[in-house]
């Protein structure tokens, strides 16, 4: 269960940054929990930042992070979806890092 807790804390980790303003858009919103049922929009914005954040640590000259991204994927799988923030903000951001690669 050692990779539950490193995903929950991952989660909590991106939570914290999205609260404090670390990504675009997110300085007049609340962080708010997105069923993956509900608009498509809000996925959409989990990608978007994930793919802002990549750009960002380029521009910054900092390392990629190197995210569980399949891990993630099978824990959303067997969690019903809870796990959909997480998963598209991953997508986006390894979107973003292959744009430099």
């Amino acid at each position: 269960m050692d990779a539950l807790k490193k995903l929950s804390e991952l989660h909590d980790y991106i939570k914290k940054d999205y609260e404090r303003g670390a990504y675009d858009n997110s300085i007049k919103q609340d962080y708010v929990y997105h069923e993956a049922n509900e608009n498509l929009s809000a996925s959409g914005d989990d990608y978007q930042m994930g793919f802002d954040q990549a750009l960002k640590d380029h521009e910054e000259h900092r390392f990629f992070k190197s995210y569980p991204e399949k891990l993630v994927n099978i824990g959303n799988q067997v969690s019903e979806n809870k796990m959909q923030e997480l998963s598209e903000f991953i997508a986006g951001y390894n979107a973003g890092k292959k744009r430099f690669k």
